[in-house]
């Protein structure tokens, strides 16, 4: 069993304090680098699966895990990729993370993919989640009936990974409701971008997929110019990748099916790491 330890920037009440993409990226460094050896591409779901338990800017809490069932929507009822929840009236310092297995509509690179997103939630959301559970009632509370908020967030399917996760806000009944709203919708669209962000680099990280690119890219005719990074801190080189060739595309595409076979993801997850990490040309690194 694991055990992780991580920290970042975060607000008095343990919520991510404007973290930046370079941030983001650190914290999944962090991570991995708990998990397996600095020289392994992929990071096998057995591994991820054996994590217990976190200790996230000094909050510590219980990791419940199931890989085992398929996960079922608390409101619809339809089954989902996968989900992360504190319930304080389950377990007052325990979060569950749960992702539906392989089986139909979940392959094994959906089911890997999910589980790095719920992990970022698990890292970047379930912290503020268990502190604020701990606020004492208000002056009007009632002390004998005290509130038992649980917090979810949901994977419903591949398209929440792709960046299309956030849902559009209701009709508003008034004004106040309505910034409100807003303000949930925007705090939700920032808790499912970082957590991409944190699974695209805890999965293929810059490093390792800069390593992958040197080394293959050659053998599907696909051409690699490198430069100076443009990001400070990040790295010290970046690169372009050019596919020339009558067969351009063909030759680009099947390169990153086969990165992807190397980290155990889709070939375009890959596509969308190189797109993130500017090594396609016209892309701009993040």
């Amino acid at each position: 069993m694991t055990l992780l330890s991580v920290n970042y920037r975060h607000s008095g009440r343990f919520k991510p304090h404007y973290l930046n993409n370079a941030a983001i990226e650190e914290t999944a460094k962090a991570v991995r680098t708990q998990l397996i050896s600095a020289e392994t591409d992929a990071l096998p779901l057995s591994v991820l699966g054996d994590i217990d338990g976190l200790n996230v800017n000094g909050v510590g809490f219980d990791l419940w895990v199931s890989l085992d069932n398929p996960v079922t929507d608390h409101e619809s009822g339809e089954t989902v990729c996968g989900l992360c929840e504190f319930d304080p009236g389950a377990g007052a310092d325990a979060v569950s993370l749960l992702v539906s297995p392989v089986g139909e509509g979940m392959t094994e690179e959906l089911v890997l993919s999910t589980f790095g997103h719920e992990l970022g939630h698990a890292v970047f959301e379930a912290p503020g989640w268990i502190a604020g559970s701990k606020v004492g009632p208000g002056l009007f509370d009632d002390v004998s009936k005290p509130p038992l908020k649980a917090f979810r967030m949901t994977t419903r399917d591949a398209a929440h990974l792709a960046g299309a996760g956030a849902s559009q806000p209701a009709e508003p009944q008034n004004p106040l409701a309505a910034m409100h709203e807003a303000e949930h919708v925007k705090a939700m669209r920032i808790a499912e971008y970082r957590a991409n962000e944190f699974m695209g680099s805890l999965l293929v990280p810059r490093n390792r997929l800069f390593q992958a690119v040197i080394e293959m890219a050659p053998m599907y005719y696909v051409t690699v110019v490198t430069g100076p990074s443009l990001l400070e801190g990040v790295s010290a080189t970046s690169l372009t990748l050019k596919a020339d060739g009558s067969l351009g595309d063909f030759d680009l595409e099947s390169l990153q099916k086969a990165i992807g076979k190397r980290f155990g993801v889709h070939g375009r997850f890959i596509r969308v790491r190189m797109e993130r990490y500017g090594f396609l040309q016209g892309s701009r690194p993040h």
